[in-house]
C-alpha cells in the first residue's frame, strides 16, 4: 500500500492536541477521516471570533479562561485601553500561565504598556519581578529592556537591581539600561560603582560585600567620561586597576581632543606593568598624532621580548605598515631577516604592505626560516597581499617540507591566492586524504568553503573519516554545498554519532530541508524513503518560516536541561574540563554558599564540576586538567569512555582537590589539545597566567588559535573574580561563551 506524508497544518484545535501525521496508509477510510479531520478544524477556525472584534474586557475574560491555549492575538486587545487595570488583568494571566509562549507574548505586551502612563507602574513592577526572579532569558531578557521604557518608574528599577544580590548577567543589562535613561543627577551614583578609591562596601545590614563586578564598574566610568575633567581622567588612568577603564579614559581624552592626551599616552607606552592592549592603544594615538616620528619609538620598544608583550609589538608594526611613509619603509625593510624570531616577525609585518621587488623576495625568503614563528608571518604577509610569484616557493615547500605544520601553511598561503580557483580544487583532493590531520583539515577547508558542487564525492568520504575534526568539516561543507544529494550521507551518518556532531548534524539537516526530526536518524530515513523523489532544498523564506514555527513550538513546550557548567550547557560526549586549583582559588566568592559557610571558589569549582560530571550524557567520554603551577590531569592519556565507575572514581578525585601555587594557563590547554577525541573543552581560571611555557596573554591567544586552526575544538570559558580578557579572546575565537563571576 502506498503511503502519503502530510505537513502539520496545526498542533491543536480549539485546544486539542492534534497528533502530528508522519506517512499514512492511502486507504479510502484513511482519507475519509483526514477529510473530516480536516474539516471540522476548518469550521472550529471560522467559528473562532477574531480577536479584534472582542472588547478589552471579554479578550481579557478569554485570556483568563484559556490561558496557555489562548489565541496571542487576545493579550494586544486586552492590553489596548493601556489602563491601570488592563496591565494588572495582563499580570494575573501571566501568574497562572506556564508556557514560555504566552508568557513572552504577555511581557512583550507589558514593555509597551511600561509606556502608558496609567499602566507604567503595574507593568514596570511586574517587569522588575521578572527580571530579578526569572531564570528564563527569553522571558528575563525583554523585562530588563522593557524597564528602560520607563523614564518614570523603570529608571529607578533598574537602579535597584544594578545594587541588588541578583545574578550578575541582569545587573549588567540592567545598568545598560540605565544609562539610556541617566541625567547628571545620576553621576554619583555612577560614581560609587566606579569606585576609583576602592572604598570599602556595605550591604543594608552593615555587612561588608564584594568587590563590585568588573563589567559593572567599567558601565559606570564609560556612562561618567564625557563630564570628567582632565585631571580627574588622568587620575583614572594613574590609579585605576583595570585595564578596560584605563583604556576608555585614554580614549575619553582623546576623542575630547584634551591638551594632556599625547604626555599621558606616551607615559602609557612606557609602562611595561599595563597590558599590551593599553600601550597599543597609546601607540595608536601617538602614530596618529606624530606619524612617522613615533617610529624610532616603536622600533626600540619592537626589540625588547620581554617588556614588550606580542600583542603590542604586532600592533605597532601594523601601524607602521599602514604608515606608507617611504623613509620609513626603507628602514624596516632592512631590519627583515635580522635579530631574534620576534625581531623578524615585526620587520615582515611592518614591511608587509611595501611593493618593492627585493622586499617582496626577502619576505618570500623568511619561508625558509630555521624559527616556525617567522615562517608562519612570512606565509599570511604572503597570503594577504596575494603574491602570486611566492607559488613556487609554497609549492615547495607543501611538496618537501617535513613538517606538516609547514605543509598546512603553505596549503593555507595557496589557496588565499587561488582563491579557489579549479586547478587547485583538484589538486586539494590529494591532500584532503592526508593521513596528516593538520594537513588533511586545511585542504579540506578550502574545499567545503569553495562550495563546488563537483566535490561532493571528497565530502562525503571525508564524513566517513576517524578523525571527528575531518567529519565536522565535511558536515559544514555538505550544509554549505545547498544540493539535495547532501542530504542521504548526513543522514545516514547521523545514526553514527553521538554529541556535539550529532548536533552538527541535526543542524546541517535542519538548514537543508526544515524538517523538524532533530537527531531522530530513524525519522529522517523514514522521511527522507518518502520525499526524495520531489525534494529539493529550501529557500531562505521557507526557512524563515520554519525556524518560526520551530520556535513557537518550543516555547509551547516544557523543557529539560542537561548538564551544566557555571551556567553553560555542556552539549558534548568528549569533553575535557580545565580547572584551576592556584592558590587564589581559596579566597571566598561573593554570594555562594557550601554547607552553610561561605564557599571558596575552589569550593565552588569542586560543586560545580560535580554536577556537570553527574548530567553528563551517559555515553558521554570526559576528562579533567586541574592546573596551579604544573597540570594534573585526572586520567593520563586519552579520555576514559565515561562508564559509572569512571564518574564515581572523578566524583573522589574531585572531592580531593586542593587550591595552592601559580597559574598555568598555557600548558594545561596545551595538554588538552594533546586529545585527538577532544571537541569541547572548558576552562575555568580565577587569574592572569604567572607560570608555563608561556605566560603572556596575546601569545597564548595566538597559539591556542593555532592549534584550533583545523581542529575546531569549542572552548567556554569561566572566569573568577579578575576580568581575564585571555578567556575572553579564546572563547570568543572558538565560538565559545564566556561567563564572568565574582
Amino acid at each position: 500500500m502506498a503511503t502519503l506524508t502530510l505537513p502539520v497544518v496545526a498542533t491543536t484545535i480549539r485546544g486539542v492536541p492534534f497528533p502530528r501525521v508522519r506517512a499514512v496508509p492511502t486507504s479510502v477510510a484513511t482519507l475519509f477521516r483526514l477529510f473530516v479531520l480536516s474539516t471540522c478544524a476548518c469550521v472550529a477556525v471560522a467559528q473562532e471570533q477574531n480577536p479584534t472584534d472582542l472588547s478589552p474586557e471579554a479578550a481579557l475574560a478569554e485570556l483568563r479562561s484559556k490561558r496557555d491555549d489562548a489565541d496571542i492575538a487576545l493579550i494586544d486587545r486586552a492590553a489596548s485601553p493601556g489602563t491601570r487595570a488592563a496591565a494588572e488583568g495582563l499580570v494575573a494571566v501571566y501568574d497562572t500561565s506556564s508556557t514560555l509562549y504566552l508568557r513572552r507574548a504577555l511581557v512583550r505586551s507589558l514593555c509597551n504598556l511600561a509606556e502608558s502612563n496609567e499602566a507604567a507602574e503595574v507593568a514596570v513592577t511586574k517587569l522588575a519581578n521578572i527580571a530579578a526572579n526569572e531564570p528564563t532569558i527569553e522571558l528575563r531578557d525583554p523585562a530588563i529592556a522593557g524597564l528602560g521604557r520607563s523614564a518614570a518608574f523603570g529608571k529607578n528599577l533598574l537602579k535597584q537591581l544594578v545594587d541588588s544580590k541578583v545574578d550578575d548577567a541582569v545587573r549588567k543589562q540592567a545598568i545598560d539600561q540605565h544609562r539610556k535613561l541617566a541625567d547628571a543627577s545620576d553621576n554619583a551614583w555612577y560614581r560609587e560603582l566606579w569606585n576609583l578609591e576602592g572604598k570599602q562596601r556595605k550591604d543594608d545590614k552593615g555587612e561588608i560585600v564584594a568587590v563590585e563586578l568588573a563589567e559593572i564598574r567599567e558601565r559606570a566610568f564609560r556612562q561618567l567620561a564625557p563630564s570628567l575633567t582632565e585631571e580627574e581622567l588622568i587620575e583614572a588612568l594613574r590609579r585605576e586597576p583595570l585595564s578596560k577603564i584605563r583604556r576608555a579614559a585614554l580614549a575619553a581624552m582623546r576623542e575630547r581632543k584634551l591638551p594632556k592626551t599625547g604626555e599621558m599616552a606616551t607615559w602609557i607606552l612606557e609602562r611595561v606593568d599595563f597590558s599590551g592592549a593599553d600601550r597599543a592603544e597609546a601607540a595608536r594615538i601617538l602614530i596618529d598624532d606624530d606619524g612617522a616620528k613615533a617610529v624610532p619609538t616603536f622600533l626600540a620598544l619592537a626589540k625588547k621580548r620581554d617588556v614588550t608583550p606580542e600583542d603590542l609589538r604586532f600592533q605597532m608594526a601594523t601601524m607602521i605598515a599602514d604608515l606608507r611613509d617611504d623613509a620609513t619603509e626603507k628602514k624596516v625593510s632592512k631590519l627583515i631577516g635580522k635579530g631574534k624570531e620576534h625581531e623578524k616577525v615585526f620587520a615582515l609585518v611592518a614591511s608587509s604592505r611595501i611593493k618593492d621587488g627585493k622586499v617582496q623576495a626577502q619576505i618570500r625568503k623568511a619561508l625558509t626560516d630555521k624559527e616556525e614563528g617567522v615562517r608562519r608571518a612570512a606565509a599570511r604577509v604572503i597570503g594577504r597581499n596575494l603574491d602570486r610569484e611566492a607559488l613556487p616557493d609554497l609549492r615547495e615547500m607543501l611538496t618537501k617540507s617535513k613538517l606538516p605544520g609547514d605543509r598546512a601553511m603553505a596549503i593555507s598561503a595557496i589557496g588565499a591566492i587561488e582563491q579557489g580557483g579549479s586547478k587547485w580544487l583538484e589538486e586539494l583532493k590529494t591532500y584532503a586524504v592526508d593521513a596528516n590531520q593538520s594537513i588533511r583539515n586545511a585542504a579540506l577547508e578550502q574545499i567545503a568553503n569553495s562550495k563546488t558542487k563537483s566535490l561532493l564525492p571528497v565530502l562525503v568520504t571525508a564524513l566517513d573519516h576517524a578523525d571527528w575534526s575531518t567529519r565536522h568539516i565535511a558536515v559544514v561543507g555538505l550544509q554549505q554545498l545547498r544540493i539535495s544529494t547532501a542530504v542521504p550521507p548526513l543522514i545516514e551518518r547521523l545514526g553514527k554519532e553521538t554529541g556535539r556532531l550529532s548536533l552538527d548534524i541535526e543542524d546541517a539537516l535542519w538548514h537543508l530541508t526544515a524538517q523538524p526530526w532533530g537527531r531522530d536518524s530513524k525519522a529522517w530515513t523514514l522521511w527522507w524513503e518518502q520525499a526524495k523523489a520531489d525534494f529539493r532544498c529550501v529557500t531562505d523564506d521557507e526557512f524563515d518560516a520554519a525556524v518560526r514555527a520551530k520556535e513557537q513550538k518550543r516555547l509551547k513546550q516544557r523543557t529539560v536541561s542537561g548538564a551544566k557548567f557555571f551556567g553553560i550547557q555542556v552539549e558534548s560526549t568528549r569533553v575535557i574540563f580545565v580547572i584551576d586549583v592556584s592558590g587564589s582559588m581559596l579566597e571566598s566568592m561573593f554570594g555562594r554558599m557550601v554547607n552553610d559557610q561561605r564557599a571558596t571558589r575552589i569550593d565552588i569549582a569542586k560543586q560545580e564540576l560535580s554536577l556537570a560530571i553527574t548530567n553528563l550524557q551517559e555515553n558521554a567520554w570526559f576528562n579533567i586538567l586541574a592546573f596551579s603551577s604544573g597540570v594534573q590531569p585526572w586520567r593520563e592519556g586519552e579520555m576514559p569512555k565515561g562508564t559509572k565507575q569512571d564518574r564515581d572514581d572523578a566524583q573522589v578525585w574531585v572531592s580531593r582537590l586542593g587550591a595552592a601555587g601559580g597559574t598555568n594557563l598555557y600548558d594545561s590547554v596545551k595538554l588538552a589539545f594533546t586529545d585527538q577525541e577532544v571537541d569541547t573543552i572548558f576552562v575555568m581560571s580565577d587569574g592572569e597566567p604567572t607560570v608555563g611555557a608561556e605566560i603572556d596573554p596575546f601569545r597564548i591567544r595566538e597559539d591556542v588559535a593555532e592549534w584550533n586552526k583545523h581542529r575546531k575544538v569549542v572552548i567556554h570559558t569561566i572566569a573568577i573574580g579578575g576580568n581575564l580578557e585571555i578567556l575572553e579572546w579564546i572563547a570568543k575565537d572558538s565560538g565559545g561563551s564566556h561567563q564572568h563571576l565574582r
